[in-house]
């Protein structure tokens, strides 16, 4: 993965009901279920060989790549910490996450590297709570001082405001997720305020890499 450009890899972390941390992306499988209320055995079922234990990815990953951790859900970030903690022993691993979780992570575990993101989906939020919230990701000092977070996590369309100018007057590393398309990803790759580029297409982006 390295010879291909790639610093790291994102995986998703959620916990079954019984208790098997898995990687997997959305709140709901394809079925309509949500997939916080089911177990290992049931999302295995419906999902079959695309969902993946910690376990597994260990031996995908580890060594190979540094690791990019998404926590999707909020009361077990100090369990999720050390599950990676254990099992990956040769990576560079970062996690992202919202406030309360990144808060949570940096009170426990000081010395974990932390992204706050910026930027998540409010797609049924009052009207109130949606400008509440994305003025708070427009300037967000606040917000990531009171999470001790290490880095931004900043979506695509609040790097184009003034986000970047932000992070980059305070020091603030700026990870831009997720650039797909492709001049987007040569835009974000040639902005020096942009420290690490998310991406679904890393062999797009190598293309773009400054020299």
């Amino acid at each position: 993965m390295r010879r291909a450009g790639v610093d790291f890899v994102e995986i998703d972390i959620r916990r079954t009901t019984d208790g098997v941390f898995v990687n997997y992306h959305d709140d709901h499988t394809p079925s309509g279920r949500a997939a916080r209320d089911m177990s290992y055995a049931a999302l295995e079922e419906e999902l079959g060989e695309d969902l993946l234990t910690v376990e597994q990815l260990i031996e995908i990953i580890d060594g190979k790549v540094g690791l990019h951790v998404d926590e999707k859900e909020e009361g077990y970030e100090a369990d999720v910490v050390r599950v990676i903690q254990a099992g990956f022993k040769r990576s560079d691993v970062v996690f992202t996450s919202g406030d309360v979780p990144i808060r949570t992570i940096k009170d426990r575990f000081p010395d974990v590297r932390t992204g706050l993101s910026l930027g998540d989906d409010l797609q049924g939020a009052p009207p109130w709570r949606y400008v509440q919230v994305r003025l708070s990701e427009i300037f967000p000092g606040a917000r990531l001082r009171r999470s001790h977070a290490d880095f931004a996590a900043v979506h695509e369309r609040l790097a184009r405001v003034s986000v970047l100018d932000y992070c980059s007057r305070n020091g603030m590393p700026a990870w831009v997720w997720t650039v797909d398309e492709e001049s987007e990803i040569e835009r974000f790759m040639r902005d020096p305020r942009v420290a690490v580029l998310i991406t679904n297409r890393p062999d797009v982006a190598m293309r773009h890499v400054a020299i």
